[in-house]
């Protein structure tokens, strides 16, 4: 039996949701002015989410595998970016406060990664993880109240 879904109450905090699969990187955790702006930090192997409350607060993220991806009807925000799993046993899912293991059954390639901002009674948010063969472009999936354009192209890198 595959493990393809996960979830954890994150105590999030100094606006970020860290996706790596690699150790802490102080580097790859700078803001510029435009990943601010497009809520996001992308490296191959290591992304940074602006969350966008702006308090410290607990959510649920939920972590999944799936084949092929689907929309959450509650999201507020969705953005995809590539990402590759550079070492199955060291992907974590973290902010500022603290970090979890991600225990899904992750290969060593490349993945499309889906972020989402959900709303129901309380915020939570999504990160689901789509094998991918070929890099997808990072960009928005909808457009949101925060700034996102639906397809607009998120840069990679310290911007």
């Amino acid at each position: 039996m595959k493990n393809t879904a996960q979830s954890v109450d994150l105590l999030i905090s100094h606006s970020q949701i860290q996706f790596r699969s690699r150790p802490f990187d102080e580097t790859s955790s700078q803001w510029g002015k435009i990943n601010l702006e497009q809520g996001a930090i992308i490296h191959s192997d290591y992304v940074v989410f602006d969350p966008l409350p702006e308090d410290a607060f607990g959510a649920n993220v939920h972590l999944k595998l799936e084949d092929s991806f689907n929309l959450d009807p509650t999201a507020q925000r969705c953005i995809v970016i590539p990402f590759h799993i550079t070492d199955p046993s060291h992907v974590e899912i973290a902010s500022a406060a603290e970090k979890f293991k991600v225990e899904l059954d992750l290969e060593k390639r490349d993945y499309a990664l889906y972020f989402e901002v959900c709303e129901g009674e309380e915020i939570f948010y999504k990160i689901t993880l789509v094998p991918s063969d070929s890099r997808v472009p990072a960009r928005y999936l909808l457009d949101d109240p925060w700034g996102g354009e639906k397809d607009k192209v998120l840069l990679e890198g310290f911007h």
